[in-house]
C-alpha cells in the first residue's frame, strides 16, 4: 500500500513540475490570495501572492519527506540533503528546459517541506529503548 501511494504520488509530482502549466499554477495561487485576502479576510495586509506560491512548495513536498523516510527507513536529515538536491534539479530542469520559472526560493520551499513531512514521521528515542542505548546508572551521592 505505501509502495502504491509513493508511485501514484511520484508521477502526480513529476506530471506537475514537468508540465506545462506554470501560468495555470501561478493564477491558482493568485485565486487562493483574493479568496483569503478579500472573500474570506483571514490573510494579513502584509501577505502577497508570492507567499502563498511558497507555502504550496512547502507543502508539496511534505508527502516526499514522509513517504522517503517510511520507504527507506533513512534518517530525517538524509532524506531532507537528498530532497534538497532533487529540488535543485528540478527547478534547473524548469529553468533551462521548461517554459517554466525555476527559483532558489523554490528549491529552500520544495527542502523545508521535505524535512517536516521526514521529521513527522521519524520515530522519537524512548529513554531505555534499545534504539537509544541503555539507560545511565543512577549517580549515588
Amino acid at each position: 500500500m505505501l509502495i502504491a501511494l509513493a508511485l501514484g504520488y511520484g508521477v502526480a509530482l513529476a506530471v506537475l513540475v514537468a508540465g506545462p502549466w506554470g501560468w495555470a499554477l501561478n493564477r491558482l495561487t493568485v485565486a487562493i490570495w483574493v479568496q483569503l485576502r478579500y472573500d474570506w479576510p483571514l490573510a494579513p495586509n502584509w501577505v502577497t501572492p508570492e507567499h502563498y506560491g511558497v507555502l504550496l512548495n512547502v507543502v508539496l513536498f511534505v508527502p516526499l519527506g514522509a513517504l522517503a523516510v517510511l520507504l527507506t527507513r533513512s534518517p530525517w536529515w538524509a532524506v531532507t540533503v537528498l530532497a534538497a538536491g532533487g529540488s535543485a534539479v528540478i527547478e534547473a530542469v524548469q529553468w533551462l528546459w521548461l517554459d517554466r520559472q525555476g527559483t532558489w526560493v523554490d528549491v529552500a520551499a520544495n527542502t523545508l517541506g521535505a524535512a517536516v513531512g521526514a521529521a513527522a514521521v521519524t520515530p522519537r528515542r524512548r529513554r531505555g529503548s534499545p534504539r537509544a542505548g541503555r539507560p545511565a546508572p543512577p549517580r549515588r551521592p
